[in-house]
């Protein structure tokens, strides 16, 4: 049954047993977003929700997921909300072309170990995020500046339980532009940027 989400006004959403729900991570991410225009990617869609709030105001959406009932449900909740947005199956930026003004990636990002493995496959994907907990941010901003119009940004995001820090590669700079703190953990949204000039690494605090 579909329903509204509180962080996501106007939005109507069904869920998947195999797909992320929408959590707080996802609407801090909501928040830093604001009101898009012009051209989005987002990356690792899950249920579409961050893909149908960025359609409502963008020209152009295009969203990836490698989980198949991530892609059909993005693609359901899309079109339950009179929005349009392509969504396609790929691990992160496989297959995708051009240039984009924003590129999303809510990323997993918990501390996982092989004893964290459930061996539900999409569950478990959805919420590795590796020995630190950064490994699948690392991999999206190893490679989102290909992805990145002049003047573009691209957002994901980090929390306190990760046991590292993340940093932006060579040509990226990086700051947080949003924070919620949760009983356990504090989560941030981080906003990387092409850096005129010689490539210049940042690092999140």
């Amino acid at each position: 049954m579909a329903r509204f989400l509180a962080g996501a006004p106007g939005l109507r959403l069904e869920d998947h047993p195999e797909v992320y729900p929408p959590s707080d991570d996802t609407f801090l991410i909501l928040e830093a977003i604001r009101r898009p225009k012009g051209s989005v990617l987002e990356v690792g869609t899950g249920s579409g929700i961050i893909a149908a709030a960025c359609a409502r105001t963008a020209e152009w959406v295009v969203a990836t997921d490698q989980n198949p009932h991530a892609v059909r449900l993005a693609r359901q909740n899309i079109a339950r909300n009179g929005l349009e947005a392509e969504v396609v199956a790929a691990d992160l930026f496989d297959g995708i072309s051009g240039r984009f003004d924003m590129v999303v990636f809510n990323p997993p990002y918990l501390p996982t170990s092989p004893e964290d493995v459930t061996g539900d496959r999409w569950l478990d994907l959805s919420v590795n995020g590796g020995p630190d907990g950064l490994g699948p941010a690392r991999r999206f901003l190893a490679g989102v500046e290909a992805h990145l119009s002049p003047g573009g940004r691209a957002l994901t995001l980090v929390s306190s339980l990760s046991a590292g820090r993340l940093r932006a590669p060579g040509g990226l700079s990086l700051r947080p532009v949003g924070s919620r703190k949760l009983p356990f953990e504090t989560l941030t949204v981080l906003e990387a940027r092409r850096v005129g000039g010689r490539p210049t690494g940042g690092r999140a605090p």
